[in-house]
This record gives C-alpha cells, structure tokens and sequence, in this order.
C-alpha cells in the first residue's frame, strides 16, 4: 500500500478505535446525507470529475458493477483524505463547483461497495470490511476508512479497468451491488443543460440499459456571448450564453432565434441544476449557495451577491436587446411573476431580483417614454422618432411583461396632450389619428383642458384630415368610417355629443348627432311633458323612485319582452326599455358596459349586467369595466339580474368603483365585490 495512503488510514482506525461511538454518529450523518442527496450521484461525481478539470465523463455497467471514469486529474492524499473526512473538502469556494466535501457520501444510497483507481491508489470503501476492524461500533459509515483493493476484485474486474484506461481516463470508480433500475433512471435522464455550465467538460458518455452521448461544443461567438450547441442521443439543443462577473445567463434558441423558455424549464443552475425556477424566460447561473441536496438555493449574503450580479447582467442585456430591436430576446428576458407583488411572497431569487433591479438599470431608462396603451405602437414610435424622443421599437413593444416592468423601473406613459403637441410634425395612421382623438375625448369628458384638441387636424372630413373647428365652421361631418373607428377604440357616440356640447361645436353635433337623440329625448319624455297619458306617468315615476334609490319597491311593472330563455342581458334591456329608458345593447364592442343610452331622467346611462344565482353571490368587474366606471362615475350603473322561475329582479348599483368595497383579484385582474345594498325592481316572466 501506499505509504502516504497507510499514514491516512491507520490514523482514521486510531480514531475510529478510540471513539466507536463517534465513528457510529458519522454513520448515521452519511445516512442522512445519502437521503437528502438522493438521486444526485450523477450529478456529484460529475461536479468532481470537472472539478479535477476533466474533458470526458464515462458510465458503464457490468453485471453488478457500476463504473464512473473520467480524465481529469489524479487523485492525490489530500483528495483522499477529503473524500474520507465528512466536510473537508481541499476545494476552494469560487475556483470549483464543489466545495462542502460531503457530495460524494451520496454514493451510500446505491452501493455496497465503493472501488477507487486513481493515480497510484488502488482502495476500496466497505463497511463490511470497516466493521471488522472495529467491532465495537454499532454502526461504521461506508465512507470514511480506505481499504486496499483485494487481488480477487482486481483481477475480475482487470479486463474491464484496462479498456477504460486505455481510452484515457485516469479516474475510475467502481461500485458493487448497485441498484440497476435506480441507477438507469437517473443516469439516463439528465437535463441537456446540464452541460452549459460545467469548467471542462466537453463529452458524457453513458453505457446502460440503452447508450447515452452528450456533446458541447462552441459553435459561434460574438460581442454578447457564445453560442454552444449541446448534442444528445435523443436531441440537439443551441444556446447563447452570455457571462459577467462569473455569473451567466443562457437563452434557448431554434433556428438562430432566441427562443423563451417555459417557467418549467427556466431552472437556476448552481453550475449544475438546482430544481428552483429563476421566473424568467431563460437559465441563469452562478455560485449560489445551495442546500446539501443542491436541489435548492439558500438565500444567504453569497446568493444575494450572485443575484446582484446577476441583475446587472440582466440589465444590460435587456438594453441591448431594446438597442438592436431584439425581440425574441426581450421576450426571453420577461418575468413570469409580478415585480410588485412578489414582494409579499416568501425569500426567493425571483423576489430578491425584483428588490435588485432598479439599481442595476440606473437612470439609463429613466428618459424612455412608454406608449400609452389606448395607441398602437408603430404611430407611437413615428411621433416619438419625428421629435428626436427614445421610445421602443414596434417590434419589442408589444411583448407581454415589457411595459409592465418599465413602469417598475420607474417609466411613464407619454400623456395625449403631449402627444397631440407632437403630432403636427410627421403623418400618422388613420386608425392613430382616432385613437388619438377618443383618448383626448375622454380627458376633457372627465375635466381635463386640452387646448390643442379642436384645432389640431386629427379628422378625416370629407377625405381630407382636419381639425374639428374647421370642420365645424365649414359645417361639414366626421367621416362616418371614421366616427366607427373612434367608438371601436373606446367612445360612444353620446360619448362624441357631449364633448362637442361642451366644446362649444354645435354645428357638428347638431348635423350629425343630435337628431336621433332628440327624438328618444321626446319618447323618453319628462315629468312636466303634458303629451304623456297619465299612465306613462304612473309608470315613470315608479321606476325613478326606483331607479334613484329612493325606495325599495318590489311592485310588478311593465314586463314587455321578457322571456325565460333569453339571456340576463336580453331581458334586462327589454325590460328596462319598456319601463322609461331608451338603451341599446353594446356588449359587443367591448367598451366596458354593456347597455347605453338615456334613463327616465333623460340622462345618459351606462349599464353593466351582471348575473346572479342568489343575493349575496360576488360578481366581477374586469380591468375594461372598472376603468369604464371609473371614467363615467355619475353616469355608470351595475345592474345586478336576479332570475327565478317566475320573475327577474334588477337591482341598479349606481357608481360601483366609489360606492362598493372592490377587492381586486389576481384572476387575469378582476375587481371582485361580494357586499352590496341589494334593492331590485321585480318583473314577471
């Protein structure tokens, strides 16, 4: 035996002999161990076998022997003495992957043996052999006092050791009494990530119950990063991977595009994989610090440091992408969680990186205006690029997750005052030019001033773009294609109406809007109009008094046009209608309400219908309703449709967002309310 290898093992038997029972807690410890790295063996011997900077990894299995190979370097006693000796690993923490010393106990799980040639040590780990020497301990651990090779070991198993070291690999271990079933699996089924990381090894291959190979290779490189390409039996896979500060960040690509990542697949390597999602759309890396198993990461001082660094990597690679209108990249680097709210959630990385990533962008963003949602992104881009503005390009703008985490950096929308200042100075859409005019509408519906907004051409009057006091001193029309495309984007046409009341343009509203809402102002009537017959009367000021909350009566009025099998909709509007309102149903063009109009005051309503099985059951409002009510609060009414068999209830909620407790819902956002003053107007059916 060697004589540094024989200094080693009788002082690990004079500790054993002194301390039985010592030697007994290590048994146990390596037990636990074993349990917390289980089915991590592959993972640990090649974590050492790159540590000892080898270029090939080898697995074969030979009746009941397991052999794992490699070419780094050799073995020496100070290897040995730490693969012995639980936690004191010789490997300094940042220069390997490894560095805690107590991987390799995870071997104890699925062998009875463990044989080592390496170098000019030939041992082997046997507690049977370990028991005999000191019988005294109730148990020994497999792991802890070397063994010379026995002859009758080295010569069966000569055959099999020669051909290994003939193709070059200087490491070999050998273990007995393997489970074969466990063994396959996980050897097997490794992640083809799992070489992305790794300091030197370029080549696995795997001899099982079926061959396994696994190349990288650098196929490109270039400013950014390097473009590794790793080949499996089964697949071929193609990375970019981009370093700093000894940290990485790996995109998936297809066809020379980055490609996003599921959350499944987007895993945080600690050089090998852990089992924790990063939360991006791609596979991050760096000395994390990990729970034995490696499974998952530890959220101490060194993670947070690695993750700080992994920020600014992040940072600037997102710049670039914006920078070069890399959109697939962009969309790589997206969250899938919300900034905001992870942090209520549990010590993460993804918690942790939402805290760390302001500070990495800096102030370099802080200039780059965000289109508001209301306009589409290719006018956006124009009115920005004319007035020498940054913004981002079309083709990164619209992907999801984008505005969201610009607004988190601290990025705002431009506002439609600015944006109609700009406009003058480059030619837009037409579809830019009505969403443009429906979102400076809306502001002085809801008292906001814009000067610019009847004087700026933004029209189409006539085939020609124009102002609307030109088009009103002329006493001209809106081009009726583009009166539609304004109430697509988001107003009515009493929406229009008042706008132009209130701007002082009667001409325009007086040709083109006034006449069919003078004619359901007279059908609609008034208290004080003497042509209504004194029944219509009666009726009107029952459903006022309803309709204002002035009571709660459940008194049967008109029910024309209410059916059973019609939808809550359906009967709400024909009922309503047949009782002092002049609706028309809307729920088709998606702007939040779904009945608008004029009610027995002859105001302008605007009516949600929501359904309900009994008095008391939530309903909800999604993010277009609520932004809707909010808009129209005097004006905007939930109705709330009670049907039973023999009669429909509607209960009017009048300014829901400011009236009603809205709880808001992380269910593609909702406004979910469950505590309202229930008070209906019953109709037969």
């Amino acid at each position: 035996m060697n004589i540094e290898l024989s200094k080693l093992r009788d002082s690990l038997i004079a500790e054993a002999k002194s301390s039985p029972m010592l030697l007994s807690d290590l048994a146990g410890l390596e037990a636990y161990v074993s349990e917390s790295y289980n089915s991590r063996s592959f993972i640990e011997l090649l974590q050492n076998a790159d540590d000892a900077k080898a270029t090939n990894f080898y697995v074969k299995r030979s009746d009941d022997y397991l052999f794992v190979a490699n070419n780094g370097r050799p073995f020496n006693i100070r290897d040995l003495e730490s693969l012995c000796r639980s936690a004191s690993s010789n490997k300094v923490r940042g220069t390997t992957i490894g560095y805690r010393g107590i991987g390799f106990k995870s071997v104890v799980s699925f062998a009875k043996e463990v044989h080592l040639i390496s170098g000019d040590f030939e041992i082997t780990f046997s507690k049977e052999l370990s028991k005999q020497i000191v019988p005294q301990a109730p148990k020994v651990p497999l792991i802890r006092i070397p063994h010379e090779l026995e002859k009758s070991v080295r010569n069966e198993l000569a055959d099999e050791i020669k051909k290994i070291q003939d193709e070059g690999f200087n490491t070999i271990f050998i273990f007995s009494g393997v489970l074969a079933d466990q063994i396959d699996d996980e050897y097997t089924s490794f992640a083809n990530t799992t070489l992305l990381f790794l300091n030197s090894i370029q080549v696995i291959k795997i001899h099982l119950n079926k061959k396994v190979t696994a190349n990288i290779a650098v196929i490109d490189e270039n400013e950014i990063g390097r473009f590794l390409r790793v080949s499996t039996t089964e697949a071929i896979s193609d990375w970019l991977v981009c370093s700093d500060s000894n940290c990485n960040i790996a995109f998936s690509m297809n066809n020379g595009k980055v490609v996003r990542l599921p959350k499944s697949e987007a895993i945080i390597h600690a050089f090998l994989p852990t089992e924790d999602s990063c939360g991006l759309g791609v596979v991050v890396n760096g000395d994390f610090s990990t729970d034995p198993s490696r499974r998952h990461l530890i959220m101490d001082e060194t993670t947070v440091k690695v993750i700080t660094d992994i920020t600014h990597l992040y940072a600037s690679l997102l710049k670039y992408a914006l920078a070069n209108k890399e959109r697939n990249m962009v969309d790589a680097l997206m969250p899938y969680f919300d900034l905001k709210l992870i942090q209520l959630m549990k010590q993460s990385f993804e918690k942790e990186f939402s805290k760390k990533i302001k500070d990495a962008f800096g102030k370099e963003l802080s200039t780059l205006k965000l289109a508001p949602s209301w306009l589409n992104a290719e006018d956006f881009a124009k009115i920005m690029v004319a007035s020498n503005l940054p913004c981002i390009a079309p083709e990164c703008s619209e992907v999801l997750g984008l505005v969201d985490l610009l607004k988190y950096l601290g990025n705002k929308p431009e506002d439609v005052e600015s944006l109609i200042r700009k406009v003058n100075s480059v030619e837009i859409s037409v579809l830019g030019y009505a969403q443009l005019i429906t979102a400076g509408i809306k502001e002085v519906l809801m008292n906001h001033r814009i000067a610019s907004l009847t004087t700026t051409a933004l029209i189409m009057s006539d085939g020609a773009l124009c102002s609307l006091k030109q088009i009103n001193d002329e006493e001209g029309e809106i081009e009726e294609s583009f009166v539609k495309l304004m109430v697509d984007n988001g107003v009515s046409e009493n929406d229009i109406s008042q706008f132009l009341k209130k701007s002082g343009l009667s001409n325009i509203n007086n040709i083109q809007f006034l006449d069919e809402e003078d004619d359901e102002e007279f059908l609609c009537g008034d208290e004080d109009d003497d042509d209504l017959n004194d029944d219509k009367s009666d009726i009107q000021t029952s459903v006022s008094q309803w309709f204002n909350n002035a009571s709660s009566s459940k008194q049967i009025v008109n029910n024309d046009g209410v059916q059973k099998w019609r939808s809550a909709e359906e009967n709400t509007l024909s009922v309503l209608n047949a009782n002092g309102f002049r609706l028309k149903d809307v729920s088709k063009q998606n702007l939040g309400f779904d009945l608008e109009g004029s009610a027995p005051d002859g105001k302008n309503i605007y009516i949600e219908v929501k359904s309900i099985d009994y008095v008391g059951q939530k309903f909800r409002m999604t993010n277009n309703e609520f932004a809707a009510a909010q808009y129209k609060p005097n004006n905007y009414y939930i109705a709330l449709v009670y049907q039973n068999k023999d009669s429909l209830e509607i209960s009017l909620i009048k300014d829901p967002v400011n009236r009603l407790n809205m709880t808001r819902q992380v269910v593609q956002w909702v406004w979910e309310c469950s505590d309202y003053e229930y008070k209906p107007m019953k109709f037969k059916l």
